[in-house]
């Protein structure tokens, strides 16, 4: 295996594990899925969609190269798969073809491009796993609520992407990851 693809490999799982096992311990910890009414079910995205997010991000940055986001996706998927949510691992391959698309034109690194590739994955990751979970579970969603938390998702990621963009160029110039 060539260097660069053993590379991409290590640093898509290692990213991929690091964020799932965060977001199910906070998840779990916060226990906003249990939230009753009708903004119970848009809460759970908005704790995943902070740390989990971020080494989501920085794996982009550190990865930069044609297929990390794909790969990152996939393995998220699998992950979830094996966790019995298969809404979450649809969201995930998703979520990794989109962000594969847009990082093949804005690229990995810069704030242009890392805050429209965080929120691009974050915003989709919120309101389709929100749709998708709503779908297997019968649950009917209102489309206001579902609007104004896919506005939030979107603001929240970009947030979460600029923080990245910042950390993550540090880690990097610093020479922590490589």
């Amino acid at each position: 295996m060539k260097r660069e693809t053993r590379r991409l490999v290590v640093y898509s799982t290692v990213f991929s594990i690091a964020s799932f096992g965060v977001a199910a311990a906070m998840s779990l910890s916060a226990g906003l899925f249990a939230v009753g009414g009708p903004v119970g079910v848009f809460l759970d995205p908005v704790i995943n969609l902070t740390v989990p997010l971020l080494l989501i991000s920085i794996g982009f940055q550190v990865i930069n190269s044609k297929g990390g986001p794909l790969l990152m996706g996939l393995i998220s998927a699998a992950l979830f798969a094996v966790a019995f949510l298969p809404f979450l691992a649809l969201t995930n391959v998703v979520v990794g073809l989109a962000v594969e698309g847009s990082s093949r034109i804005l690229g990995y690194r810069g704030m242009r491009a890392v805050v429209v590739n965080t929120a691009l994955a974050g915003g989709l990751e919120g309101i389709v796993s929100v749709l998708l979970g709503a779908l297997f579970v019968g649950y009917l969603i209102n489309a206001t609520l579902a609007l104004i938390f896919t506005v939030a998702y979107f603001a929240e990621s970009s947030v979460i992407g600029i923080m990245s963009q910042s950390l993550g160029s540090y880690l990097l110039k610093s020479g922590v990851l490589k």
